[in-house]
């Protein structure tokens, strides 16, 4: 085969990889930035060649039959070859550095023995920068000094024949860069000294960083820089309703993008603000729906309100209370919101002298909060005759003292002989100041004139059952009046003692029902006379039955634990007396 029939056979057969070539570009350019591309060109490209004689643009068809245009050269006959083919001005638009294509092939030179010693395998590439389309047919001159090289091109695949389909068996691919572009545009020349080959297809461009949202900030389309090395910086802008994140030595969110286009190195970041949540992988900040909150700067998610709080809009950084209540200055934006405590329970006092101790439970409603105190407010009322109470002098002293008491007791000292007290005793927490309510408080009326009923010295199991304990005791060693009715208090011994219950009897004897078998339970007992109650008697512990044991009479037995050991001698002693009295009679009627 001839070289010219060569020739056509290879014109010919770069139309078989023609579609390849296509779908080579095209993935490529959703990362590149295209400046000149003849792919796609069917008419005359019309580029400069020189001499007349050397390169050759020609067109062939492609394997759907379309038709495309190469430029060819094939002086291989002749040694000392200079052949050049220069593009037209191409503009930079803004690119740093650029990048060539070249899709080419290549004759092998042994497949032509006659002409081996002056064929080439190689052509070389050159450009020229220029601020305007300058270009004639003689500038810039045709040589390498005003041209700066690229690269000399090696086929790394070259073809001696065609296949009986006419299609070339190896084609060539090949990059080139070049930069730091500083001028409007350039030129491009391809210098052949000798090959026979065909260049299929050119393409120049250039890489950029396509603009991003990433770590919350948006960043714009940056191009690559001049060097194959570059890091170009780019400052980004927080998306909607972030901002920019606070770290040591930042000073605004950047990324760089590197010589290939692509985004690396990042420095700072932005985040979601107060009541907004991330969303789209770190694309976009999200309100926080109706009903949550997000208190702080960050990344972290949106949360439900806590307990007795609402957030009724979307885009909350805290929500607020429900109404009566509160936050305290202490608690931080997603602590539930608490109320104010109900009043005191079971307020008893005791008269020693000149004195009173002052005694009282925990209120039953602490407000959701474990900070309650307790505040004394001692008032003096007229006897006999109407007219408002007042507050009690500076001489009635507090100990350990009258406001913001953390135990449920307080002695008052220094109360004058013959008055009627009233004592109020406030129960309060960290948000009571914040509630327009005034706070909940028990009184206890105290006359210095009587005392009220001392302890119940001890109490007595009568008799018990598997639901039922029933219990009797004297009547204090000091009753200081009569007795008007007993106060029993009892609760499992399991339990906490704010968990009590309470029943009034009019005797000293009572049945307590509804236990649970074979639970072990404390009572005390206190007196009560028209001036008040007395002061609860000590703990006794006693059991109800196991489940399948017999109901017992225990008149004879003694409590399980004494309250008060004088009381409690006082008691058998009596009981004593009178067995020793049965005995007696008994003997003195068997003796008549």
């Amino acid at each position: 085969m001839d070289l010219k029939a060569a020739l056509r056979a290879r014109r010919r057969a770069v139309g078989m990889g023609w579609l390849w070539l296509v779908c080579l570009f095209h993935l490529a350019a959703s990362l590149e930035e295209i400046l000149l591309d003849t792919t796609g060109e069917t008419s005359e490209i019309g580029w400069t060649t020189h001499p007349p004689d050397g390169w050759d643009e020609v067109s062939v068809l492609d394997d759907k039959k379309h038709l495309i245009r190469t430029f060819e050269v094939c002086n291989v006959a002749e040694p000392g070859q200079n052949n050049w083919l220069r593009t037209h001005f191409i503009e930079r638009r803004g690119a740093h550095r650029v990048h060539v294509r070249l899709r080419f092939s290549v004759r092998d030179c042994a497949s032509m023995r006659t002409v081996a010693s002056s064929c080439k395998e190689t052509f070389t590439l050159y450009y020229y920068q220029a601020e305007t389309d300058m270009a004639t047919q003689d500038l810039p001159e045709w040589r390498e000094g005003p041209w700066t090289k690229v690269d000399t091109i090696a086929a790394d695949e070259s073809f001696s024949q065609v296949d009986s389909t006419g299609k070339v068996v190896k084609m060539n691919v090949k990059v080139r860069s070049f930069g730091p572009l500083t001028r409007r545009g350039f030129y491009l020349a391809f210098q052949d000294s000798g090959a026979c080959m065909s260049l299929v297809a050119v393409q120049v461009f250039f890489y950029k960083c396509p603009a991003v949202v990433r770590g919350f900030a948006s960043f714009p389309e940056t191009f690559a820089g001049g060097e194959r090395t570059s890091l170009v910086e780019a400052v980004g802008t927080c998306v909607a309703d972030a901002e920019e994140a606070s770290t040591a030595g930042s000073s605004g969110v950047r990324l760089h993008c590197n010589g290939e286009g692509e985004w690396m190195v990042a420095i700072g970041r932005c985040t979601c603000r107060p009541g907004y949540q991330p969303a789209n992988d770190e694309g976009a900040c999200k309100a926080c729906p109706t009903g949550s909150f997000k208190a702080y700067v960050g990344d972290a998610t949106c949360r439900l309100c806590p307990a007795h709080s609402h957030a009724p809009v979307p885009g909350s950084s805290e929500c607020a209370c429900q109404s009566r209540y509160y936050r305290s200055a202490s608690d931080t934006s997603d602590t539930p919101c608490t109320g104010t405590p109900s009043a005191p329970r079971d307020v008893s006092y005791e008269i020693i002298g000149s004195n009173v101790l002052l005694t009282w439970r925990l209120p039953k409603d602490l407000g959701g909060r474990k900070d309650v105190f307790f505040n004394i407010i001692c008032k003096v009322c007229p006897t006999g005759s109407p007219g408002p109470c007042v507050r009690c002098g500076d001489s009635v002293q507090f100990e350990p003292r009258q406001v913001g008491l953390t135990e449920s007791r307080v002695q008052v000292s220094n109360l004058l002989a013959r008055v009627q007290y009233t004592f109020e005793i406030q129960a309060v927490n960290l948000v009571t100041e914040l509630s327009p309510e005034a706070p909940q408080y028990a009184a206890i009326n105290v006359s210095t004139s009587q005392s009220v009923p001392s302890a119940v010295p001890m109490m007595h199991q009568v008799s018990r059952t598997t639901n039922s304990i029933t219990l009797s005791w004297p009547q204090p060693d000091q009753p200081n009046g009569v007795i008007l009715d007993y106060l029993l208090r009892y609760f499992d011994k399991a339990e906490d003692e704010d968990n009590s219950f309470t029943i009034t009897s009019e005797t000293n004897m009572a049945t307590i029902s509804n236990l649970s078998p074979g639970k072990i339970y404390a009572f005390q007992v206190r007196a009560r006379t028209a001036v008040g109650y007395g002061p609860y008697s000590g703990k006794m512990y006693f059991q109800t039955l196991v489940g399948g044991e017999r109901s017992e009479m225990v008149q004879d037995r003694l409590p399980l634990i004494v309250g008060s050991a004088l009381g409690g001698l006082a008691f058998l002693v009596i009981a004593a007396i009178a067995i020793l009295a049965i005995i007696f009679k008994r003997e003195k009627k068997r003796v008549a």
